[in-house]
């Protein structure tokens, strides 16, 4: 296909499936993996746009996987935010969800837009779509550090709930983690609307060295299984509870 594509390595535990709308991301998170793997520097990776003829790239591909009965989840998107500042202008993702929609496709959205997803929770809900939503930290002004121009984190909870309670099935993202009493109170805070929680660890950074991956591993589980919560543990944090 052109445009939808199979992730490989910690990617693919999220998703079977993907697709990116745009090239870049304006959110601007300093832990990012996308501009090192996609061999730009973060300055122009910040410098996001529509990639070209990406609406009837995808539309092909919805047909091709429609044709061919592929029952696959599309997750948008791993290499940028699906609901960056750029996309209220631009559209693309819901341009994107009708076209799945039409094409009865199963997708997740995956974003730290808050607010700015709102608008297609109607979409969503219209057809096999989920959605999903990066939760991160607690702290406001810490959170600003990391994630700069990405949505508050209440806006990102709002908006979760708000999907729940239309019927929408939601995942929060807990990757990475970069706190671990502030990752503890997010699943506090939102397992009520929450439907399964998807915990990775924070990579790159220095900070992760500072992180005892094994005491955290059993304490986040010990959480979920507190609240009653359904959750996976990727690869990376999965290790720790094996070893």
């Amino acid at each position: 296909m052109k445009i939808i594509y199979e992730p490989r390595g910690r990617a693919r535990e999220y998703s079977e499936l993907a697709a990116n709308l745009y090239a870049g991301c304006d959110h601007g998170c300093i832990y990012c993996y996308a501009p090192a793997a996609l061999k730009r520097s973060r300055e122009q990776f910040n410098q996001s746009s529509p990639r070209a003829g990406i609406i009837r790239l995808l539309a092909d591909d919805a047909q091709e996987m429609t044709r061919k009965q592929d029952t696959r989840n599309v997750l948008l998107c791993f290499t940028c935010d699906p609901y960056q500042h750029i996309d209220v202008r631009y559209q693309i993702t819901r341009q994107a969800i009708q076209v799945f929609n039409f094409n009865d496709v199963r997708f997740t959205v995956l974003t730290k837009g808050g607010l700015r997803s709102a608008r297609d929770l109607d979409l969503i809900a219209a057809g096999m779509g989920a959605y999903a939503a990066t939760l991160t930290l607690t702290d406001e002004e810490m959170r600003q550090r990391y994630e700069p121009n990405a949505a508050p984190t209440e806006e990102r909870l709002t908006v979760l709930k708000q999907a729940h309670d239309m019927g929408i099935p939601t995942w929060a993202s807990l990757e990475p983690v970069i706190d671990p009493a502030q990752t503890f109170e997010l699943i506090r805070q939102s397992c009520d609307f929450v439907d399964l929680f998807k915990v990775g660890k924070l990579n790159y950074l220095e900070e992760a060295k500072q992180i005892d991956w094994r005491k955290f591993t059993t304490e986040v589980v010990g959480v979920l299984e507190e609240v009653g919560s359904k959750f996976y543990l990727k690869e990376d944090i999965r290790r720790f509870a094996n070893a």
